[in-house]
């Protein structure tokens, strides 16, 4: 476990990038999970509904096991994510693809309850972007880009400076063709870019391939750099503006919103189960 002054501050960075990141704190309600128990309360319910074999069989659980050990918070921590989901009754999800299979064990588990105590979940549905939908590390593009990577090379930080992540794309792996063409098999890493370039700037991917089809990868790269770095400037400034006031009053204001939704649906999981 992370030192807890660490984890404070991880916690109120975290709210205050999606808050840059531009969450219209009009229609959204956004809190700290920890604040609503819940959530932990739901998860241990919901746990009934799932097999130790199929949190097994989880391929973000293999992938870390590795590298975290086999502890059994990491096992269960896709119960908590279909808490988390399930609680506000969600009827869809924006995920990744390294995602969709977490939110597969989601849909299940709210079926199963559904069938043995009536339809009290919604089924939730996947929902994310044309492009960018799993952005692949740069030095290793068979793998997702990740903060907790053993390469830093391969992660775009958001603090990174404009020359560090200029670096970044420029060393980043491609091969040695020197066409920009999509092809995720053959061409892992020039996709990665493409992906990224493409879903930033709103475009197709296709459209991308001929806006680049007579560059160099060395152009390409520094392009994709340089749209990177706008895209995160103004979110930067904003990050920054914030305070650790303007965090708690909005998590403040937040909580009791979340906390009473949270609750609603407890009281019919319970009445559900007959333990109210």
């Amino acid at each position: 476990l992370p030192n807890k002054n660490d984890l404070k501050k991880s916690i109120n960075d975290t709210l205050k990038v999606l808050i840059a990141s531009g969450i219209n704190l009009k229609t959204s309600v956004i809190y700290t999970q920890s604040n609503l128990q819940e959530h932990a309360y739901l998860s241990w319910i919901l746990s009934n509904f799932c097999q130790v074999g199929e949190l097994q069989r989880m391929t973000q659980f293999k992938e870390k096991a590795s590298s975290f050990g086999t502890h059994s918070g990491l096992l269960t921590y896709p119960i908590l994510m279909a808490a988390d989901i399930l609680i506000h009754k969600a009827n869809e999800v924006p995920v990744g693809d390294d995602q969709t299979q977490h939110l597969e064990l989601t849909r299940n588990i709210a079926e199963r309850f559904n069938t043995n105590y009536g339809e009290i979940f919604p089924i939730p549905e996947k929902t994310s972007g044309k492009s960018g939908a799993r952005l692949m590390s740069l030095r290793h593009p068979e793998n997702k880009m990740s903060k907790s990577s053993d390469d830093i090379n391969g992660t775009i930080y958001f603090n990174d400076s404009k020359d560090g992540i200029i670096k970044k794309f420029k060393s980043s792996v491609t091969d040695s063709e020197n066409v920009i063409e999509y092809d995720q098999i053959k061409k892992p890493g020039i996709s990665n870019l493409i992906e990224i370039y493409a879903s930033i700037n709103n475009k197709e991917i296709s459209d991308t391939e001929k806006e680049f089809q007579n560059a160099q990868y060395g152009e390409f790269k520094i392009a994709v750099a340089e749209t990177v770095i706008d895209y995160l400037t103004p979110i930067r400034k904003r990050f920054n503006e914030l305070t650790s006031k303007d965090i708690e009053k909005i998590v403040e204001k937040n909580i009791n919103l979340a906390k009473d939704s949270a609750q609603e649906t407890i009281k019919e999981v319970e009445d559900a189960l007959g333990i109210s």
